[in-house]
């Protein structure tokens, strides 16, 4: 079909220069868009940069075209040529007006300027819904990528609801029109979405339709990151830390820029207890949003999880006050950001580990209203505040963080649970049908990983955060209600996994770099 459509093409350019008559190539361009598009990008372009400037002048959505087709194929970042190429004429056709339209979404968005972005977005949106329903399937073609430019959109400015409904649509024209490549990154941005907000069940479903990307397509290496994304999350999720890295490791993000702040947390996610790969992450994330203009490294969800990463990766460094410092003030509302909500739950089991229940618990109560359209924050609440509260209210927070879990296939908020709400949630998770993720919780040592170190044992932990906090040995061990000798030698066993001598160097340690 593909090599067809590429002949019947050249055929007609041939003929448009003898006969001065250009309707036959853009009846061509009108019908076999989409597969020329994921085939032949070169012929499109050069067949455009063929037609005449009074042919180009009453069809401008084709400047708009050739201007995508550059960009995708040399993948360069949005370009301000789309400002020079397109006019912004409110009476132009429907089609011509989205496109003007799309270009200034995709200026916008190249430049940072994300508000004008959306605004243009959502004029875009607005403009194609007043177009009559029967003329509507006249721009089959184009509406795939159209949809898709506007998702991305509000992905960046994490309006991930408008996202989903957009990036569905992409997805449905492209199904009708057997454009794989735009199936691919559509489907696979949905897959993304729903895999970041914790509904396992709807992304394996979605990636699960997406078509097979041939190996020697020009867009194989970069159309499918989205979908590999989900799939990293899925494993996460699966408590597959090895195989999610192995499919981290596979992205080349630079190809895909829309989505490297979900590409380095999740790396941050996988990242071993060890400082060295954390310091090389930091290094290399540091230099990468450097390399990024200022105004697009922070539009919203960019931001957010510059502020996810770097809290994550201060932590195994040893950077406690400083990973605090970068997650912000602002108290963590069950209506606030998915991101932001994220980050909240991992804190608030951060101040768990530390022996600082009270907090832990302030720091979740609200995400216990979180809408169950958001698992993956609800869960982790849940787990949290089932180690805070009086003993005869456990079991209904585990038992109501397990179902969320074993229905959508998030467990990844277990591992560091105690080992009483470990073993429980086994029982209960096992129960569900899920026996492998329970055997995984079951064989976990009775230690919890601290950021930064070795597996500290829980009286590890606890002694070395009241020593942290100034207290004297004899002061320790009355609060821990164990003999002085008993905690000089836990203490001894954290200098030992720490690499540390004393009690200066362990203080030297956690606040390095403060």
């Amino acid at each position: 079909m593909t090599a067809g459509a590429a002949e019947d093409l050249e055929r007609a350019v041939a003929a448009a220069r003898h006969d001065d008559d250009w309707t036959g190539v853009l009846g061509i361009l009108g019908s076999r868009w989409s597969d020329l598009y994921q085939s032949h990008p070169e012929l499109l372009i050069r067949t455009i940069e063929t037609l005449p400037p009074t042919v180009l002048d009453a069809n401008p959505r084709l400047r708009f075209a050739e201007e995508h087709l550059r960009r995708r194929s040399n993948r360069r970042p949005e370009s301000r040529a789309y400002r020079d190429i397109l006019s912004d004429d409110p009476d132009a056709p429907p089609l011509d007006r989205l496109a003007a339209l799309t270009g200034r979404v995709a200026v916008a968005r190249g430049e940072g300027r994300l508000d004008d972005a959306t605004a243009a977005a959502d004029q875009a949106v607005a403009t194609l819904r007043a177009v009559p329903v029967e003329v509507v399937p006249t721009f089959a073609n184009a509406l795939p990528e159209l949809h898709y430019h506007w998702g991305v959109t509000y992905f960046l400015a994490s309006r991930f609801d408008d996202a989903l409904e957009q990036f569905a649509r992409s997805h449905d024209w492209a199904v009708s029109v057997d454009n794989r490549l735009v199936r691919t990154t559509s489907g696979g941005a949905s897959a993304l979405i729903h895999a970041l907000h914790g509904r396992g069940r709807d992304a394996v479903r979605l990636l699960d339709q997406l078509p097979e990307v041939p190996a020697d397509a020009w867009w194989a290496a970069d159309a499918p990151t989205a979908a590999r994304l989900a799939g990293a999350v899925l494993r996460m999720d699966r408590l597959d830390m090895a195989g999610a890295r192995d499919v981290l490791d596979g992205i080349d993000i630079a190809l895909s820029l829309d989505f490297w702040g979900p590409y380095f947390a999740l790396r941050a996610f996988a990242v071993s207890e060890r400082r060295d790969d954390a310091q090389v992450l930091l290094s290399e994330f540091d230099g990468f949003v450097a390399s990024l203009a200022p105004e697009y490294a922070r539009v919203p969800v960019n931001a957010e999880y510059t502020r996810l990463v770097r809290y994550l990766l201060l932590l195994v460094l040893h950077q406690p006050e400083s990973a605090v410092r970068s997650l912000g003030a602002t108290a963590p509302t069950a209506d606030g950001g998915l991101v932001a909500q994220t980050s909240a739950v991992l804190h608030g089991r951060r101040l768990l580990q530390r022996g600082q229940a009270a907090a832990a618990r302030r720091m979740v109560t609200p995400l216990l209203h979180v809408s169950s359209a958001r698992p993956r924050v609800l869960i982790s609440a849940l787990a949290i505040a089932a180690e805070t509260v009086a003993a005869d209210q456990r079991d209904d927070l585990l038992q109501r963080a397990a179902a969320l879990a074993t229905w959508n296939g998030v467990f990844s908020s277990f591992p560091p649970a105690s080992a009483a709400a470990r073993s429980r949630l086994a029982d209960l998770i096992e129960e569900r049908g899920h026996a492998d993720i329970a055997a995984h919780l079951r064989g976990m040592a009775d230690a919890i990983s601290v950021a930064g170190t070795d597996a500290l044992t829980r009286r590890e932990t606890a002694v070395v955060a009241s020593a942290l906090a100034g207290l004297s040995n004899t002061d320790i061990a009355a609060k821990q209600h164990v003999s002085v000798n008993t905690v000089k030698s836990q203490l001894r066993g954290a200098f030992r996994k720490l690499e540390v001598a004393n009690r200066q160097e362990l203080i030297d340690l956690f606040q390095l770099g403060r």
